[in-house]
């Protein structure tokens, strides 16, 4: 630091505070509404700048060797209460925002230094002026990639890596504000920006690599919902051709859901697995017809796999299958339990495709996500349970 008064002292944490904020909400996302994130932002804004000083005024010497540390702790902890980010990646990113605070705090001390005689007012503008920019390179070149590498990061970018890329820019930060270094001179300055430079630039081709894996992986299970989904279509129409051949069962007043609840039904008989149903459904399900059938095509496709696989394990247990439907006013929820196998497993709130057939649960996922559903998927101890609420339109 370039000293000082406490006055002084307040306009810099007003800038470094606030582009710390700044520069984490731009590769962030709060777990709150707008409003509120606001709210509680300016308020530990104002906590923050309110300690810096006082502490400032009572000892700049130890506020000098502690201050920064202990400021962007109190941050740190609050960026991983607000952001809706798993902790590491939070974590991850709180490095990054770190490593950009140290580079335009430390530039702004540099530019200071060196063309303008050691003037704070210099050491203010100069932050302020490297926060804007990079500030406006992340908004317009590099947002949308870290926001998007959040996406991705829990199913591609596994936990050592995130921990070596942390490292490459804790390293970054130690390199430039390495205490043992006194000289100021241009060659100083050189290596600092080109330490900036080449850790920014790993950090992005990293972003970018990890972006595209993530979207090819998307791709293919796209392909492969398609063709799976083909495949059910053709499944389902050569049941509702079987069908026809007798007035199916009366399970509800859909005449959709009633026949692909009546082939499945029949179809379960056929492998000996109990059914219990339990549907208060009208002609107006509330969503499109092709959606709710494909909802509970895959839910059941899903429940036959799991009892024929529970069978395969243990040939004395009696496989069952229970299904609920019930609108209720602009909700639609929808209730599946089928027997399943005791080890079959759930990652990230899903099952794994080895354990439900294949990938009937992505497609259920994202139908339900058109309706704002809520959904959840579990193995208690041998009966796999889907459950499912949907937003709906009310009937009028």
């Amino acid at each position: 630091m370039l000293g000082g008064s406490v006055w002084i002292a307040m306009v810099r944490m007003i800038v470094s505070i606030g582009g710390t904020i700044l520069l984490f909400f731009l590769i962030s996302e709060s777990r709150f509404e707008k409003r509120k994130t606001i709210v509680k932002c300016a308020c530990l804004y104002a906590a923050l700048i309110l300690m810096t000083c006082i502490w400032y005024a009572i000892s700049p010497l130890v506020f000098a060797r502690m201050g920064a540390l202990v400021t962007y702790l109190c941050f740190g902890i609050f960026a991983v209460w607000i952001s809706r980010d798993s902790l590491y990646v939070t974590l991850y990113k709180l490095a990054l925002v770190f490593y950009l605070l140290s580079v335009f705090m430390i530039g702004g001390i540099e530019i200071a230094v060196f063309f303008f005689n050691e003037n704070v007012w210099a050491d203010i503008a100069g932050r302020a002026l490297l926060l804007g920019l990079i500030a406006w390179f992340i908004d317009k070149y590099v947002k949308s990639t870290i926001r998007g590498f959040s996406d991705y990061v829990e199913n591609e970018l596994d936990r050592f890596s995130v921990a070596v890329m942390m490292l490459t820019l804790f390293l970054g930060i130690a390199f430039i504000l390495n205490p043992r270094i006194h000289d100021q001179t241009m060659y100083r300055l050189m290596q600092i920006a080109m330490n900036f430079f080449l850790t920014g630039i790993l950090q992005i081709l990293v972003f970018r690599l990890y972006l595209h894996i993530g979207i090819e992986k998307t791709y293919m299970q796209e392909n492969q919902l398609m063709e799976m989904n083909h495949r059910l279509l053709k499944r389902n129409m050569e049941l509702l051709a079987a069908s026809e051949e007798a007035p199916p069962e009366k399970i509800c007043d859909n005449a959709a859901v009633n026949r692909i609840l009546a082939s499945y039904l029949a179809e379960a008989r056929k492998e000996q697995i109990k059914v219990m149903l339990d549907v208060e459904l009208g002609k107006d399900s509330g969503i499109p017809g092709i959606d709710l059938i494909t909802i509970l095509a895959n839910a059941w496709e899903n429940a036959l796999y799991g009892c024929m696989e529970a069978k395969r394990e243990e040939a004395g247990r009696e496989p069952s299958i229970r299904l609920m439907i019930r609108r209720r006013k602009n909700k639609l929820v929808i209730y599946c339990s089928n027997t399943c196998r005791v080890e079959a497993e759930i990652e990230k709130g899903l099952p794994k495709p080895e354990d439900s057939g294949g990938l009937g649960v992505m497609s259920i996922v994202r139908t339900a996500e058109k309706f704002d559903g809520e959904y959840d998927f579990k193995n208690d101890n041998g009966v796999f349970i889907f459950r499912l609420v949907m937003n709906i339109l009310p009937v009028m």
